[in-house]
Parts: C-alpha cells; sequence; structure tokens
C-alpha cells in the first residue's frame, strides 16, 4: 500500500468514526421542529414530530420560559449534528472514490 492510499484510508476511518458519533448524538436528541402558535394573543412554543402517519404536538411552553429555551438549543445541535453528517457522508463518498480510481491506475 503507498503512502497516498494509506492516508486516504486514515481520513475515511477517521470520517466513519465521526459518522458514529453523530448517529449516536441524533438518536439522543428529540425529532421534529419547533413551533410558534399564537392563541388568544398570548405565544406558545409546541414541537410537532411525526408519529407513523401522523403529526403529533407537544407542548412546551411560553418562548421565553428555560424549558422553551433548552428546546430551542436542543433543536440547534440537532441540526447542527445532522447537517454535518451529510456532509461527512458526502466527502465519504469523494474518499472511497479518490481510493479506488487510485487503486486502479
Amino acid at each position: 500500500m503507498s503512502i497516498f492510499q494509506g492516508v486516504m484510508q486514515e481520513e475515511l476511518d477517521r470520517n466513519l468514526r465521526k459518522q458514529e458519533a453523530f448517529h449516536r448524538e441524533l438518536a439522543s436528541l428529540r425529532k421534529g421542529y419547533l413551533c410558534l402558535c399564537v392563541i388568544d394573543g398570548i405565544p406558545y412554543l409546541y414541537r410537532k414530530h411525526r408519529e407513523g402517519k401522523r403529526i403529533v404536538s407537544e407542548y412546551i411552553g411560553k418562548p421565553d420560559d428555560p424549558k422553551s429555551l433548552e428546546a430551542k438549543r436542543h433543536r440547534e445541535a440537532y441540526l447542527l449534528a445532522k447537517n454535518s453528517l451529510k456532509e461527512l457522508r458526502i466527502e465519504e463518498k469523494r474518499l472511497r472514490k479518490a481510493i479506488k480510481d487510485y487503486a486502479g491506475l
């Protein structure tokens, strides 16, 4: 194995480890999106997610409550992990292609 192949394989292994870490993080965070609903002029925050074919709304609280702020932080962490995982998958495809193309030379 050449130095190039060794380096690329190490990068691929690192990428796969990071993907696994993001999968674990996503499993620990709650799915769904946050929705601000105004009822009788008072704003309330809900988390909506899918259970089977139904969309279920879960009451969180008023937008300035600590529980709502925590829900917002969790949602931001979920989106960051999801986007990072997407980028890692794209990088994995590029690494696999580079390794395959180099081996075919």
